[in-house]
């Protein structure tokens, strides 16, 4: 019973661990992303179009091959009228017999090829797609920049509640043993009732906020999930806060929206010669070959008429006038270069005052960690003597209690400022990756 009780403990602690995907660190949750985010597949797979799509630009510049084949049942034949002197030379004039030519089935093949060699305007299309195609690898990425921008806000959220649930749970440890001490004075009448329940209220807030930090984290894990399209638990192996992890902020990356919209600017400029290009000549050759045959009898080809036929021909086409449609749509082509040109210079300008933005915000968060985390340090210590000191009688409850809120406020400054950091941390990291590479 005992081995089947510890065979059935393994086999559920096994499904446990199939259920769960752990990540070691940040990187394993973009590569994770890479792999599974459905917003990031969606925009490859798009890719995939868009390379169909330029190919199939290209082959409306190769020559085109069609065969075909038919029957006809000619159940009357019309009749057509001859002049008689055709045939009979005395006959009298403007006189005209009622003849019938052909024969009731006939059966045709033919195969024709045609190969437009010149065609300027098919031509641009070609690269039209090109950069179409190129523009949809770069809103790949753009929807990559996106997809880690949430990742990582969520991700080093988690890392700040972790670390917050630490504080939570060493202030509780703390406002438990300062109402187990009130309680007993209380029970000899050192204190009043008003005492021992301005304790226990914050006993109780401390309580309340720890409860209110792991519902947000319970939130945050399942943010995740969402972003990762996962429906198995997260758990994270990497729960430092990283706070001592300096970045260098000096990234040459351009973000991936301004080359976005750089291809866009060239999309617009093909766009147009592509316009202009259909006031130019355009050449093909053709060729086509036809063979049929004629009955008197269906499906009969012992007394059958062969007509087979053969021509080639060269086609050159010159617009000459349009009615002036080619100009206004080579106009409206310019003035939407126009407007690509004036977001892609407004993005540019955007995004590098968001670089030096980031920067500043970065130096700053720096900074004002590091004074946080002393000013946090130092605080402790002197909460510390100041139990010492409540211990030993030197002090009252509510000096105690005033001494500790300054702990508290301590504890709030550095986890804002753990925050601040972090937040700016992941922007410069993310601006760091390089999302067009080769």
């Amino acid at each position: 019973m005992r081995k089947s009780f510890l065979i059935l403990s393994s086999m559920l602690f096994c499904l446990s661990v199939k259920s769960q995907v752990v990540f070691g660190s940040f990187q394993e949750v973009l590569d994770y992303a890479d792999k599974h985010s459905i917003s990031i597949r969606i925009s490859e797979e798009q890719q995939a179009v868009n390379v169909i799509r330029e190919k199939q630009s290209r082959s409306f510049l190769y020559p085109s091959v069609n065969a075909s084949a038919g029957f006809n049942d000619n159940i009357t034949l019309q009749p057509t009228l001859v002049p008689s002197r055709l045939f009979n030379p005395q006959a009298p004039e403007g006189s005209f017999e009622e003849m019938t030519f052909g024969k009731p089935y006939l059966y045709t093949t033919s195969l024709q090829a045609q190969w437009n060699v010149l065609d300027f305007q098919k031509i641009f299309a070609i690269k039209t797609s090109e950069f179409q195609s190129q523009a949809g690898k770069l809103n790949t990425e753009v929807n990559r920049f996106n997809t880690y921008n949430q990742l990582a806000s969520v991700y080093y959220s988690i890392l700040l509640a972790q670390r917050s649930l630490e504080i939570d749970e060493k202030n509780i440890n703390t406002t438990k043993e300062m109402l187990k001490n009130a309680s007993e004075k209380y029970q000899k009448g050192i204190i009043s009732e008003s005492d021992l329940n301005r304790v226990s209220i914050q006993h109780l807030q401390n309580e309340k906020k720890f409860k209110t930090t792991e519902s947000n984290l319970a939130q945050l894990y399942r943010q995740l999930q969402s972003i990762l399209d996962l429906r198995e638990e997260i758990q994270i192996s990497d729960l430092r806060s990283d706070e001592n992890h300096i970045i260098d902020a000096d990234f040459q990356a351009v973000h991936p929206e301004v080359l976005f919209q750089e291809k866009q600017v060239d999309i617009s400029k093909s766009l147009i010669k592509q316009s202009e290009a259909m006031r130019y000549p355009s050449l093909g050759f053709v060729y086509q070959y036809n063979y049929n045959w004629a009955t008197d009898h269906f499906m009969d080809f012992s007394n059958v008429n062969k007509l087979p036929q053969q021509f080639f021909g060269v086609k050159i086409n010159v617009p000459v006038f349009n009615g002036f449609s080619i100009s206004q749509k080579i106009k409206e082509s310019q003035a939407e270069l126009k407007i690509q040109q004036m977001q892609l210079e407004n993005t540019k300008i955007v995004k590098d005052k968001e670089d030096e933005i980031l920067r500043i915000q970065y130096d700053q968060s720096v900074t004002d960690l590091e004074k946080s985390s002393r000013i946090l340090e130092l605080q402790e210590k002197n909460d510390i003597h100041t139990q010492n000191k409540y211990e030993s009688g030197i002090i009252s409850l509510d000096e105690r209690l005033d001494r500790y809120s300054d702990l508290l406020s301590a504890q709030y400054n550095y986890l804002q400022s753990l925050s601040d950091f972090s937040l700016a941390k992941y922007k410069i990291f993310l601006r760091t990756i390089d999302f067009h590479k080769p």
